[in-house]
Order: structure tokens, then C-alpha cells, then sequence
């Protein structure tokens, strides 16, 4: 009975733990950029972490993407496996500037002071991703801004508090332009070497307190009627309904059935587009794949022929690639094999079809 008790504990942990990491939200890829930043600057293999994870890089050319929070996890927790800085997520911080918030950075420029431009983050952090919530009290003269992390690696959440922290404060300075020092930093981490102790007060200016129950800066009220050097209130309220309307598409991301063709037509040339392997591309298991291929009401298997062939057709029609580097990029391992399963959706050979499109 015992023995069964605790297997029954702890399959239920595992199920726990896998609905934390798949609902771990999503994070914009300025915000990613900061972390690669770094990496880059310390001569890090990017690309090849970036294969390791499955994480499409060209996804991470375009601003306006998010990729999941899972994913992000995963690549902060593999720049530190490569990384020997010990405190790298503080260390993003020198990366920050106004499109790492996407469009809250705009918002935050465009405010007539500084306490304007925080009662911005709550209803807008989320364009900047679900990695954690910000909350805003006041102490008496003192003001607490406190940012709750909701990564579920211990580690990666130690790094991901210090670049949340540093960055604001950094940001904080931009806009003011000038080095605004809070009056307090609280950080729930034990407490660090000298050396780091050294470096967090680089960058904080200010008294750090260790070990406390949440991480969070302090600052003196009076810093809230600091006026911003750019601030433009007919440009803000543009940003906020254009902010608006991007948390709406947020809060209701890409459409599965839009998201799984591009990301099967990404994998066709690695080969690692089967059920398993794209399922590992958006972070889940096979089975959450499988259930929401079901309440879309597709088939895996319908979906990455009609993706493959629409490919295929593609080339065919507007490559000058032979039909052996058109079956590699197809991700098919025999040319023959590509010849069959075209023959078979469409009753046409790949050179029938070539044909007939060049005298059309």
C-alpha cells in the first residue's frame, strides 16, 4: 500500500510538473535578444544551442514573435551550462534599451514622468512575455516595485530576477537620463561572493539585502515626479491602443492549425518533422500534441503531406533545383521515395508536374 501510495505521489508530481512547464506562457523575442547578447558577447556557440533546443532561429528575426516560455527556460539553462559568467542574467542588463519591451518601452518614453511610466507595466507586461508579475505597493516615502518570477527552474528564475531588476533600473535611468539610485535592493538568492557582491553594486548603486522573502527595488516616492526627456502624450495614447490590441492577440495566440504547418515546413530539410519531434518544438509531449490535434479536429499525418506538397510544388514550379535536391530539401532520404509519394497525391510525377507548370 505504501509502495503504491508513493508511486501514485509521484506520478502525480510528474503531471505537475509537466502542466508547469507547458503553461509557462511565452516570451518576446527582445526580451530572448538580451540573453543571446550576451552570449554572442562571450564567444558562446549560439547556433549550435539554438539546434540543440529545436528552436527555429529565424523566429528570432522578427520582433513581433514570441516563442514559449518553456523554450526560453531551456535556452537560458543552456547559456549558463556554457556560459562560465555567474552572474549572467545580471549581466543582460547592459543590453536593455526601449524595443526589449516591445511596445511598453515606446509607452514608457512617451509618459510625462517616471511614476507614469510604472503604473505602465502591469496592464502591458505582457507583451513583453508571462515569465512573471509585477506588483506596486507603497511603504510610507518609499515605493516597491516586486517582480514574482513564475519559471519553474530554480536556477534560471536566480538569473531571470536579476536581469528583470537590473534592466528596469537601467531602463529607469535612460528615460530620466540621469542615475536615479533606488534605495534599496531586496533579492531572495543567498548571499554571493564578495567578488559578486562587488558587481551587483555596480550595477544597483544602492544597499542589497539577501536572502529576503521576494525580490523586489525600493526607491524613494519623491523619484516618481522625475520627468521624462521624451515623453509625448498625443504619440502615447497611439501606442496604448495599439498596445491593446496586441495584448488581445496575446491572450489569444497563433491558431494551432496556423502554427503546426510552419513549423512542420521549418523541419522538412533537418528530417525532424515526426509527431515526436515537432511535438519537442513546441515544448510538449506527443500526447498534448495529439490532444490538441484532435480538439482542431486535424491528422498529423494529413497535415505534413498537404505542408509537404505545397512545397513541393513550389520548388517545382519556381526553383531550379533537380528533383534529387528537391527530395533532400523535402526531407525525404531516397529520391524514389519522393517520386512515390507525389506520384500517389497527385497522380503525377514530380517531372509531370515540373512540365506542365513551365508551359503554363
Amino acid at each position: 500500500m505504501i509502495k503504491k501510495n508513493v508511486s501514485e505521489y509521484r506520478h502525480k508530481a510528474r503531471q505537475h510538473k509537466s502542466t508547469l512547464d507547458e503553461n509557462l506562457g511565452q516570451a518576446s523575442v527582445p526580451a530572448v535578444k538580451q540573453y543571446l547578447q550576451l552570449g554572442i558577447e562571450q564567444g558562446l556557440d549560439i547556433d549550435q544551442i539554438c539546434d540543440q533546443l529545436g528552436l527555429v532561429q529565424s523566429i528570432l528575426t522578427e520582433n513581433s514573435n514570441h516563442i514559449t516560455g518553456l523554450q526560453f527556460q531551456q535556452l537560458i539553462s543552456a547559456l549558463l551550462a556554457h556560459s562560465n559568467d555567474e552572474l549572467f542574467g545580471l549581466h543582460t542588463a547592459k543590453y536593455v534599451q526601449p524595443v526589449s519591451y516591445s511596445v511598453l518601452g515606446y509607452i514608457s518614453m512617451n509618459c510625462q514622468n517616471l511614476g507614469q511610466a510604472i503604473t505602465k507595466i502591469s496592464p502591458f507586461e505582457r507583451l513583453v512575455g508571462d515569465m512573471g508579475v509585477t506588483t506596486l505597493t507603497q511603504q510610507g516615502d518609499q515605493v516597491k516595485i516586486s517582480w514574482h518570477c513564475q519559471f519553474t527552474d530554480s536556477i534560471v528564475k536566480r538569473h531571470m530576477v536579476d536581469n528583470c531588476l537590473a534592466s528596469w533600473l537601467t531602463f529607469a535611468r535612460y528615460l530620466v537620463n540621469q542615475d536615479c539610485n533606488p534605495s534599496k535592493i531586496l533579492l531572495t538568492r543567498k548571499l554571493p561572493t564578495l567578488a559578486q557582491q562587488s558587481d551587483y553594486q555596480g550595477v544597483f548603486n544602492c544597499s542589497i539585502r539577501y536572502g529576503q522573502n521576494d525580490n523586489a527595488i525600493i526607491f524613494d516616492k519623491s523619484l516618481l515626479a522625475l520627468p521624462l526627456n521624451k515623453g509625448d502624450q498625443q504619440l502615447l495614447s497611439t501606442l496604448e491602443t495599439h498596445a491593446e490590441a496586441l495584448i488581445s492577440k496575446v491572450a489569444n495566440p497563433l491558431n494551432f492549425s496556423v502554427q503546426l504547418p510552419r513549423i512542420i515546413e521549418q523541419s522538412l530539410k533537418s528530417g525532424n518533422f515526426h509527431q515526436q519531434e515537432i511535438a519537442k518544438k513546441f515544448c510538449i509531449s506527443t500526447k498534448t500534441l495529439q490532444r490538441r490535434l484532435t480538439a482542431n479536429g486535424l491528422n498529423f499525418q494529413k497535415v505534413l503531406d498537404e505542408t509537404r506538397l505545397k512545397v513541393a510544388k513550389q520548388y517545382l514550379s519556381k526553383s531550379a533545383l533537380n528533383l534529387s535536391e528537391i527530395s533532400s530539401e523535402l526531407g525525404f532520404k531516397e529520391t524514389r521515395s519522393f517520386y512515390r509519394w507525389f506520384n500517389k497525391l497527385t497522380q503525377k510525377t514530380p517531372g509531370e508536374y515540373r512540365k506542365n507548370q513551365q508551359g503554363n
